[in-house]
Formats: structure tokens, sequence, C-alpha cells
């Protein structure tokens, strides 16, 4: 039973990645659209009562969020709520009796509209704040003295997500074993004093030269050459957070037991070294990056070691991969071209080059086909692991040594059967 919870929690954590990804492709190319905090703030209208013994008060929260106007106040009192999701598309405050004993179990909460305040909940079992929309920009939202907590086998799944949203204020929360997410277009928001599994959450936007020796997530935003050192981070669905951020060093942290190790997004010449990443679902994510250097990391067990969506030109040197899975492009997925591999240890020693395939989706009316398409190539594996912890690295050797990704037609060939040795079978013309 504990396996097929596992198992439904990576399907979910999977297919909120994709979700994650495809709204990153929808806001790549728009604008920034901003609307500054307003001065009116909500006014003081009535209270509406959830639980509790009194006359005419709701069993439901949205039952009182539904007949609830702009500016009033949906009071719950304490008592576990359960609920499909809970949606709120007017400007109110939803205050909890205690953050201890009210309790959301189970589901989430979707903000739709500016100036939402939430105060004093639990939310556990993978329940999610999500501000959001993709039809207009949603501002002006308060998070603030709640605790959000997940089992450590639902790989982060709960927390707060910020799509495309700016002026919010998050503070003052607890997470354990989920936590912070912001994608999209955004800025401005106020981040502060939230801690997970009792470190802090460190949010940055916007800032330079600094070094973080002490946390538990990390969200840089719009930054440049920040050092993230010697930390560890487990337990969190995205363990760090590279959103618009250049020629930052991510060096000999262990990352390991989360959704994501490492998110970046339209980032570009960081360098990400001499870190452990492991049993994490997938190890790092690149959306949009350029000109990247992944060197002398080791990646063992995750089930996904390095994923590259629509990002090219990065160089992956001298790292160790130790597979989850028996196929190398069980443990890769790209989308991009033209990334540059060299001495990767792969699982163990090979003496021909080792493909890295690309893939491509194609969509249909009802399904995506994902198809292979030219691979990159490590021309030069490694015949022993790397040592990871050596500091000599010659960033521009490596990048003189890197050959070009052409390889004849028949080479492919064999080695796509290597790679996918389940179709020498359905092709073996043996009786």
């Amino acid at each position: 039973m504990i396996k097929k919870h596992v198992l439904l929690n990576k399907m979910v954590l999977i297919g909120i990645i994709i979700l994650f990804i495809g709204m990153c492709v929808t806001t790549s190319s728009t604008s920034n659209n901003i609307i500054k905090k307003s001065a009116m703030g909500i006014s003081n209208g009535n209270t509406l009562y959830v639980g509790g013994t009194g006359e005419g008060n709701y069993s439901y929260i949205q039952d009182a969020i539904d007949n609830a106007s702009d500016g009033d106040t949906v009071f719950v009192y304490n008592g576990m709520y359960d609920a499909v999701f809970i949606t709120i598309n007017k400007s109110i405050k939803l205050i909890g009796e205690s953050k201890y004993n009210t309790i959301i179990n189970g589901t989430g909460i979707s903000i739709d509209v500016s100036e939402v305040t939430i105060i004093g909940f639990t939310l556990q079992n993978w329940s999610l704040i999500f501000i959001g929309s993709n039809n207009g920009t949603i501002n002006n939202n308060t998070i603030t003295n709640n605790i959000f907590k997940s089992n450590k086998e639902q790989f982060g799944l709960g927390g707060i997500l910020i799509f495309n949203s700016s002026y919010n204020t998050i503070s003052d929360n607890t997470f354990f074993n989920c936590g912070f997410i912001i994608l999209g277009p955004i800025g401005h928001n106020s981040i502060i004093n939230n801690t997970i599994n009792d470190k802090p959450i460190v949010y940055f936007e916007g800032a330079s030269n600094k070094v973080i020796d002490n946390a538990g997530q990390i969200i840089l935003v719009n930054c440049e050459n920040i050092n993230v050192e010697n930390l560890e981070l487990t337990n969190t669905l995205y363990s760090i957070q590279l959103i618009n951020s250049k020629n930052c060093l991510i060096s000999k942290n262990r990352i390991f037991n989360n959704g994501i190790g490492g998110y970046f997004f339209n980032s570009s010449n960081n360098i990400v070294k001499q870190n452990i990443f492991s049993n994490n679902l997938y190890g790092l994510l690149f959306i949009f990056c350029g000109k990247n250097k992944i060197i002398k990391n080791s990646f063992q067990t995750n089930d996904f070691g390095l994923i590259f969506f629509n990002s090219s030109c990065n160089l992956i040197s001298q790292n160790n991969f130790k597979f989850k899975y028996l196929s190398i492009n069980h443990h890769m997925l790209s989308t991009g071209s033209d990334n540059r591999w060299f001495r990767n240890f792969w699982n163990r020693p090979r003496l021909l080059p080792m493909l890295i395939w690309n893939f491509k989706f194609i969509r249909g009316d009802r399904r995506v086909t994902i198809l292979p398409v030219s691979p990159d190539i490590d021309w030069l594996p490694a015949k022993k692991p790397n040592d990871i912890n050596s500091t000599a690295v010659n960033i521009r050797e490596l990048m003189l040594n890197v050959k070009k990704n052409s390889v004849s037609n028949m080479f492919l060939f064999n080695m796509f059967f290597e790679d996918f040795s389940i179709l020498k079978k359905i092709l073996s013309f043996k009786t």
C-alpha cells in the first residue's frame, strides 16, 4: 500500500511539473504587466462563520466564500476541513481560529483575485495555496502565520505556489516537507520570516554578491553573483530556484529527497559544481537556459538526473551518474540541442561514446507523442568515477576538447538500440 501511495505521489508530481513547464512556455513571451500595490485595502465588511455551533454557521468553507462579498471576512472555527478544492474569487479575509487546530486536509486553495488575506491555518497532506491566473495579473495578496506540512513520502507536494503575480506578502509561515514555489513573470514580492524544516527560506530579488550558507530552501529572482555553498537541502518540492539569474555558484551542497533538486528558468552563466543530488524525483531541471556549467557533481539514484527543456549550449562535464533505472534515457530528458557533454561517468566504465538522446513532443488531438531526435554525445566517457571533490577544473580546456555532436547514421542506429534494448526484442527476427 505504501508503494502505491508513493507511485501516486510521483505521478501527481510529474503532472504538476508538466503543468509548470506549460505555464512557463505560455508566459515566456508575454510581458510582465505589474499592477502596483493599491492604497485601497479590504474594507470592514460582514463576517461569515464556518464550523462552531452558532446559528447560521456554514459547514463548508467554500459555501461561506460563495456567499461573501468583497471586503467580508470568513472566520473558520477549529476543526478538520476536507474539500475537493477551495476557490477564492473575491477580495476577502480567510481567517482560522488557531493555526494549530484549524486544519485544511488534503486539498488546496486557489486565489483568483487580488487583495486576499489568509491567516491562521494548518494545510496538510499536499495541500497547496495557489496564487495566479493565466487570464490576468493577480497582486497584493497576503499569506501569513500558517503551517504547511506533508509527509516525507509525498516528495515535497504542498505549500505555496505563486504564478505570474507580484506585490504579495508571504510572511511568518512554517513549512514541513513541502515548500514555496514561484514561477512566471514576477517581481516586488515580500517573502520574509518563513522557515522550512526548521531552517530559513531564503528569498532574494534583485540581489548580488551574497553568500548563502544557512537555508532550507533558496529562491533567487533577477539575481547575480550569489554563492550557495555547503548546505543540506532535503524534503522540499523545489530546493533551489534560479529565475532570470546569472553568474551564480551552487557548490558543495547535499541535495536529496526532494521533488526537484535545482530549478533554473531563463538563467545563464551559472555554475553547479561538486554537489550531491540523490533520491530526488528530478536532480536538475533547466528551462530556457544556456551557457550554464554542470561540473563534478554526483547524481545518485534520482528518478531523472537532468532535464533540459529548450536549453542549449550548456556544459555537462566530469559528473558521476548512477542510474535508478537500467536505461540512461530513463535518467535524462532533453528537448534542447547542442549541449556539451565531456568525461562523465555513466554508471559503469564505457569504451564507446555515450549518446544522450534529445526528444521532441508531437501534439495530437488526444495525446502527445515523444520521439527521439539527434542526440548529444559524450565522446570521452570516464572509465572510472570522477573525483568530485577535486577542485582542478579548467573550463577553457574542457570547452576546447568537447567535439560537435555529429555522428554517422549507422552508429546512431546501433547506439539507439543499446539504449532502448526493448526495441531489439520487439524487432528481433528470432523465432
